[in-house]
């Protein structure tokens, strides 16, 4: 008769369990849930449908026996594939289900087995089915791993092939059958009608093959065909590279770890604020693996890759082993964040929706942890290789109290304020170096590397200054160039205007700009032509001659073209900036440098064709007399 199984499962919210707690729960053969893995196995029956099932009771019912599948049996070829042992055969989709799990990366497994698979597409199972329904099949194989011994009765050998023919009995346990590779395949089957779960489906399977080993096949055939995403791969780094002796990778996969244990540590900072693959983010869960990954590989705490990444220099939290590393890594983080969450847990807590738990901020402030050890270092003359966690957070709380104190004084207008930065790479650099002000503000000897040329964009002399060359340079330039056409063509009907310009549609939007304006205000025409438009002119083959000298002006260290005047696009590009100023557009160091290049130049260029008219004059006037 019918044998129910009971699941015995307590559902919470907002509850942080001891571990004890978990232990009692698991004596009693009591499974928890959190919001977190909720979230995950909703997900799952929305993507999966009916075929959800088959990943609850493997998750649930693990290695509980299933008696319809007890000795059943397939026909097999056995052999080996680099050294590992594998089966060859064909089954139907109703008994592979029963046994099979999806190694998700969205909920990593609670005895810490590397996790790798992405969750599925909801789209792709539905196309699947209906190609299934249409009478399609899939001649390529999906990919498992017998997570135990598994019988193989011998019937004959080839020994040249190297391959056995014989009858494979399929596991009969929940969870003995880990997908590689294939899961869309076979889950593709569950939005169809019982019938087609008989059909034949084409198996490779291996046999207890480790769960390191799994990933990094899964990463093999589906990285060649480019179908895995960067986001992944970052994630499974921490699996694949861990312990690898390139020194990118060793960093990448301290990192990769790192940001794993911060996202599964309940009650701190980072819990469940890290997406996961396959699971929609959401205002709090918010935060990327690729950019907090790549703040710690900037930031040099977990170590850099040096001389071409030929050797891995340690950073301040580095031990004397990885496993230290990522130990030492987690604790400082973990409390450095807390401090930081705390001084202002309403900005926290509003995720994307705020300025502090984002990716520009963490990036930020992962910048500023560093920026901090190294200023610590200097002042106390001390390495934080050869510190505690405690003693390094000792030596930086001083140091961190102003932006604590900032933040713990800020209502949200003034946090938006302070650090509403643009996006893009230029984000994180910028919201970074708003903290190192309100630093130095406290300790004016603290000068992280690149605080000075950041101060100098900001600084209001400069910008004054940029401005006013601005300006000048379009000024002089309009100023030549009309100066020029009037001299060459004459002003009776405009003469220098229709037949210096020949761009018919230039001149026709500068007469239009002209209406905008009021008819006793109206101003030459040339007043209402871009930089871009004074460009065109110049370059014009009938006008380039007549102005070569003055604007042929190569960039800096540029050997120049048959014509130099792509300097007028940058300044026109810098014109905005000074049009349209905000804390978001601004002008780099570099900027300032480039404007004052051109201005430099192109004064020079027209000094000299003064002294040369003048000169010209002078001659003539000796011939005449």
């Amino acid at each position: 008769g019918f044998k129910p199984k009971i699941i015995w499962i307590i559902v919470t919210e907002n509850i942080l369990w001891s571990k004890p707690d978990r232990e009692r729960a698991a004596g009693q053969n009591i499974r928890v849930i959190t919001e977190r893995e909720l979230r995950y196995y909703s997900q799952i029956a929305e993507h999966l449908g009916k075929a959800a099932r088959y990943q609850f009771l493997a998750e649930f019912l693990r290695d509980q026996e299933i008696p319809e599948l007890r000795n059943k049996t397939v026909p097999a070829i056995r052999g080996k594939l680099g050294g590992r042992k594998f089966y060859a055969f064909i089954t139907r989709p109703r008994d592979l289900l029963k046994i099979s799990f999806v190694n998700h990366r969205s909920l990593n497994d609670p005895e810490g087995a590397p996790t790798y698979q992405r969750l599925v597409s909801r789209s792709r199972i539905r196309e699947i089915g209906k190609f299934i329904k249409g009478g399609g099949f899939f001649p390529t194989n999906l990919l498992v791993n017998f997570t135990r011994g598994v019988r193989f009765d011998k019937i004959s050998t080839d020994e040249a092939a190297d391959i056995t023919f014989g009858t494979l009995y399929l596991p009969d346990r929940y969870r003995s059958a880990w997908i590689i590779d294939g899961q869309h395949r076979l889950y593709g089957f569950s939005p169809v009608e019982d019938a087609y779960l008989d059909r034949n489906i084409v198996v490779i399977a291996f046999e207890k093959l480790s769960t390191s080993e799994e990933a990094q096949l899964f990463v093999t055939i589906n990285h060649e065909q480019k179908t895995v995403p960067k986001h992944l791969l970052d994630d499974l780094e921490g699996e694949l590279k861990w312990g690898s002796d390139i020194p990118s990778e060793r960093v990448g996969s301290v990192a990769s770890r790192l940001i794993n244990y911060l996202n599964t540590d309940v009650g701190r900072p980072f819990y469940n604020r890290i997406t996961q693959q396959g699971i929609p983010s959401t205002n709090k869960t918010c935060l990327t693996i690729p950019a907090v990954k790549e703040s710690l590989r900037r930031s040099g705490l977990v170590g850099r890759a040096i001389h071409n990444n030929k050797t891995y220099e340690l950073g301040p939290l580095c031990g004397a082993t990885d496993s230290e590393t990522l130990d030492k890594a987690w604790s400082v983080l973990t409390t450095y964040f807390e401090h930081i969450r705390d001084a202002n847990p309403n900005q926290w807590e509003k995720g994307r929706a705020g300025q502090l738990c984002t990716n520009v901020a963490v990036q930020a402030y992962v910048m500023l942890l560093a920026a901090l050890i190294r200023y610590s270092e200097v002042n106390v003359a001390t390495s934080a290789k050869e510190l505690t966690v405690e003693e390094i957070m000792s030596d930086l709380e001083e140091f961190l109290q102003p932006v604590l104190d900032f933040m713990n004084r800020a209502s949200d207008e003034k946090m938006e304020q302070q650090f509403k930065v643009p996006f893009g790479s230029g984000g994180p650099p910028e919201y970074y170096f708003r903290l190192c002000k309100i630093v130095k503000a406290r300790f004016p000897d603290f000068e992280p590397e690149g605080m000075e040329e950041w101060e100098a964009e900001q600084s209001e002399e400069n910008i004054g200054t940029a401005d006013r060359k601005i300006k000048e340079i379009v000024v002089a330039t309009q100023d030549y160039i009309f100066k020029a056409l009037r001299e060459t063509y004459g002003e009776a009907k405009d003469a220098y205007w229709h037949k210096g310009l020949t761009d018919k549609e230039m001149k026709a939007k500068a007469y239009a700009r002209s209406l905008d304006a009021d008819e006793d205000d109206r101003i030459p025409l040339e007043h209402y032509l871009d930089v871009v438009d004074y460009k065109k002119i110049i370059e014009n083959k009938q006008n380039w001659p007549r102005f070569q000298n003055v604007f042929d002006i190569p960039d800096p260290g540029e050997k120049g073209y048959a014509k130099n005047v792509k300097w007028m696009d940058r300044v026109n590009e810098l014109r905005r900036i000074s049009a349209h100023p905000s804390r978001e557009r601004h002008y780099k160091l570099e900027d300032f440098e480039y404007i004052d290049y051109i201005y430099t130049r192109l004064n020079e260029n027209l000094r000299a064709v003064r002294d040369s008219v003048t000169a010209d004059r002078a001659n003539g006037n000796r011939i005449r007399s």
